[in-house]
């Protein structure tokens, strides 16, 4: 038979199929790559003083200190371990850190892209999630944001929710019991992934599996009994595993009770002798929220409002619950109400307005008249005039993101020039802190400096800009929310080890108004040695 004799419908078909592909593979192409260059202009960016106390604890993780033993932090371990695996897979750098994060953050965006298409009528509209979480937390984020713990557990609670929406799917199409089982362990499995980065997270996972337990005993009518036995005890030994072998690293390390100390009794203690947050830090975070997030809200409350039918009501309920949980958990922390803590709310909102988005594209699509002459006419048989028209929603919303890419983009540019001196040349540059804190400190590297341990209230990166170790197993940053017990300690090491050298940052200056007891020691027992834009150093009379 010859190409003469081939029936046109089966040809028409055949490249009606074939452009279907193309485009799609275009979509998923577009939206990796700009993730992807959104990540890359990030790898140089500098620490934030989280992140520096993050940096340090992990290099003296790396050098044998023992977590809560050697070096304290108030944070769970999960946090400190993925800056330990950054530093000694990639080096102990902020390319190192970031670099981990950005293959972290590209499976994040890989995962969205295959597990979000079943829940779209377009659902090449899943090439988009990438950008509409991922893709506006690094355009946004600057060295405050970074690498916190806040966006970094949007994978393992995204897949939480996720195996718990598939046992639910399982359970409809009445599936082997091990299948949803074994969904609702790995559920247990990711949620305690989440838990070992932050212990107050556990309350989403919990929000998501007794929604689970509604959906399960309406549409199923399992009874009680069968969400004991094939959900509740499976995801309970799912997160008990990794907990379980958590207590035991720490109890072989001889740490058990400086774990248990942080995670259980450190908490309400510290925040009733710290001061509680302004009000106008509220504000400022809910701010950074909106104007990160303004093009997309629209279409998260169409998906509130307008998808509980589709089929992504099931998903819409689980973001929903997502949302309203981590609102709640970000509002009762009254004592530190940081713009950083919003990243939590980033991908729920995301996956939302592409909810929103794909309801308004198939009400919209059939309204519009796409005739091409000839053999373009091909066209209107392919998935080109939907995707056409979800581009005119998806476009303007993306576009937000490009303003801050440029301004990026821009400083990396000028960075290149800069480059030729050192890296160290570009944060200053991008940051005022890194420069005012390196060019402070430089004096203890001189011949004359009193050699030993230094000591920071305030930015934990004086000590790997100058290579001293602190003086106390705190690093200083957090002293705002230290207990008495550990305040008397870090001022008895200061005598024991006739500690030669104090920080004070200039942000950190209200150290003496809150604490006034440090304030006496210091005026009694050391002498100003000098005061410059990064703060005041105080030298041992």
């Amino acid at each position: 038979m010859t190409l003469r004799d081939a029936d046109p419908g089966v040809s028409d078909g055949t490249s009606v199929r074939s452009l279907n592909i193309g485009l799609e593979a275009g979509w998923y192409a577009v939206g990796l790559l700009a993730v992807l260059a959104l990540a890359l202009i990030n790898l140089y960016f500098p620490f934030g003083s989280d992140q520096a106390v993050f940096f340090y604890g992990a290099m003296e993780m790396d050098q044998g200190a023992t977590l809560y033993v050697d070096y304290w932090d108030n944070k769970q371990p999960g946090l400190y371990v993925f800056y330990l695996l950054a530093g000694r897979l990639f080096g102990f750098s902020e390319y190192g850190i970031h670099l981990l994060e950005l293959l972290w953050m590209m499976l994040f965006s890989l995962i969205l892209m295959v597990t979000l298409r079943p829940y779209f009528q377009a659902p090449w509209l899943s090439a988009l999630a990438p950008l509409a979480t991922v893709g506006l937390y690094y355009a946004g984020a600057g060295e405050y944001e970074l690498t916190q713990l806040e966006m970094m557990v949007a994978l393992p609670l995204y897949l939480t929710a996720w195996c718990s929406l598939r046992a639910i799917k399982q359970a409809e199409a009445q599936s082997a019991p091990g299948v949803i089982v074994f969904l609702f362990f790995l559920s247990g499995l990711f949620a305690a992934l989440a838990v070992l980065f932050k212990l107050l997270l556990a309350v989403i996972p919990v929000a998501f599996w007794l929604l689970a337990s509604f959906l399960l005993f309406r549409t199923r009518g399992i009874t009680l009994l069968g969400l004991v036995t094939k959900f509740w005890i499976p995801a309970a030994v799912g997160v008990v595993l990794p907990l379980a072998a958590t207590l035991f690293w720490f109890w072989q390390a001889g740490a058990v009770q400086e774990m248990l100390w942080t995670w259980f009794l450190y908490p309400p203690e510290a925040l009733g002798t710290s001061p509680a947050a302004p009000r106008s830090r509220l504000i400022s975070a809910g701010a950074f929220l909106v104007t990160s997030t303004a093009p997309w809200l629209l279409f998260t409350a169409i998906a509130a409002f307008a998808c509980w039918r589709s089929r992504a009501g099931y998903l819409v309920a689980m973001m929903l619950a997502w949302l309203l949980v981590g609102t709640l958990l970000f509002l009762i922390q009254r004592f530190s109400w940081w713009e950083y803590h919003m990243l939590l709310l980033f991908a729920p909102l995301g996956i939302l307005a592409l909810c929103g988005i794909d309801a308004v594209a198939a009400r919209v699509s059939p309204l519009i008249d796409f005739t091409l002459p000839g053999r373009l006419s091909v066209l209107k048989r392919t998935n080109l005039p939907r995707m056409a028209c979800t581009l005119l929603f998806a476009v303007p919303a993306a576009a937000s993101i490009t303003g801050p890419f440029l301004a990026k983009t821009q400083s990396l540019f000028v960075g290149t020039e800069i480059l030729r001196e050192g890296e160290r040349s570009y944060q200053w540059m991008v940051s005022e802190n890194y420069k005012r804190l390196w060019e402070g400190s430089q004096f203890l590297k001189e011949p004359e400096a009193r050699p030993g341990p230094v000591y920071s209230f305030g930015s934990a990166l004086v000590y790997p800009f100058t290579g001293r170790e602190s003086s106390h197993v705190t690093a200083g940053s957090a002293w705002e929310f230290y207990v008495p017990a550990q305040t008397r300690e870090i001022m008895a090491g200061f005598d024991t080890q006739q500690v030669p050298y104090i920080f004070v940052d200039r942000n950190d200056e209200k150290l003496f108004q809150l604490r006034p007891g440090i304030a006496r020691y210091i005026l009694a027992n050391y002498k100003r040695l000098k005061k410059d834009e990064s703060g005041t150093w105080y030298e041992r009379k």
